[in-house]
C-alpha cells in the first residue's frame, strides 16, 4: 500500500524528488512550487530517498503500561466502580506514571469506559449497603500471558470505602488467609478514618475463621455478601 500524503502537505513526493535533486537555487524553487525556503532546504537535506510523508504519531508514547499493569487498573475499576477522576487518585498510588490519559485509555481498550450495567448496579448496591464506617474488601488473582513479569501470578488485594471515595490498593504474592489479615492490617493503618464494618464475599481467604478472628481482634463487625460460585 502506498503511503498517504498529509492533508495538509503543499509539495507530493514527485515535487520533493525533483527539489531534492535539483542544481537550482532554493529562492527559485521556492517560487516555482509556492513553497518557503526553508521546505526547499528541508526537502534538499531528506534527499531523493526520503520524500515521503513521516507519521505524526510520536516515536515514544508518554505512558506504558505492562500486561499486568493493565489487569491491575480493570481489577481496581470492577472493585470500586469509582470514576475517573476518583480511580486516577487511587492507581496513581502504586502506578504512579500512569496518568489520567493512559488510565483512560486502558479502560477503553478492555471495554471498562463505562461499566457493564451488572457492574454498576453491583457498585451502587454495594455502596448504598456500605453506608459510613464499612469497607468492602476483594481480592483478584493477576495472572496473564506476559513472560518473566514478577507481577503474574500474584494477587491483587483492594478496600474500598464508597461512602468516604477512598481506597487501598496492595499487590501480594498469594491469596492466603494470612494475607488477607495483613491487607487488613494495612487497610486499618492507612484508611483516613475508623471503619466498624468489614464486607467480603465468601472467597476462601475472607470465609476462613481466621479472618473472622482477625476483624474480632480490631473491634470490626465481619459480614458476607454476595456468594462467588465459581473460584477467583
Amino acid at each position: 500500500m502506498m503511503p498517504g500524503i498529509h492533508p495538509n502537505a503543499r509539495t507530493t513526493p514527485a515535487v520533493r524528488t525533483e527539489i531534492a535533486t535539483s542544481n537550482e537555487s532554493p529562492s527559485v524553487l521556492a517560487r516555482r512550487y509556492g513553497v518557503s525556503t526553508e521546505t526547499i532546504r528541508k526537502w534538499r537535506k531528506r534527499g531523493a530517498e526520503d520524500c515521503q510523508d513521516r507519521p505524526t504519531r510520536p516515536r515514544k508514547l508518554p505512558w506504558k503500561a505492562t500486561e499486568v499493569e493493565r489487569a491491575m487498573v480493570c481489577a481496581v475499576r470492577r472493585a470500586t466502580g469509582f470514576p475517573l477522576d476518583d480511580l486516577t487518585a487511587v492507581i496513581t498510588q502504586f502506578l504512579p506514571h500512569l496518568n489520567r490519559d493512559a488510565i483512560y485509555r486502558i479502560l477503553k481498550a478492555e471495554g471498562l469506559n463505562r461499566l457493564p450495567k451488572a457492574e454498576r448496579n453491583r457498585c451502587s448496591v454495594t455502596g448504598r449497603v456500605q453506608g459510613m464506617g464499612r469497607v468492602r474488601l476483594d481480592v483478584t488473582p493477576l495472572s496473564t500471558d506476559e513472560a518473566d513479569n514478577s507481577a503474574s501470578g500474584r494477587f491483587l488485594y483492594v478496600a474500598v470505602d464508597h461512602a468516604g471515595r477512598c481506597a487501598h490498593v496492595a499487590l501480594k504474592d498469594d491469596g492466603t488467609t494470612a494475607s488477607a489479615v495483613g491487607f487488613l492490617k494495612e487497610t486499618l493503618a492507612v484508611f483516613p478514618s475508623r471503619f466498624t464494618h468489614v464486607l467480603t464475599d465468601h472467597t476462601a481467604c475472607f470465609a476462613a475463621s481466621a479472618f473472622t478472628r482477625a476483624c474480632d481482634t480490631h473491634a470490626l463487625e465481619h459480614r458476607r455478601t454476595t456468594r462467588i460460585d465459581a473460584p477467583r
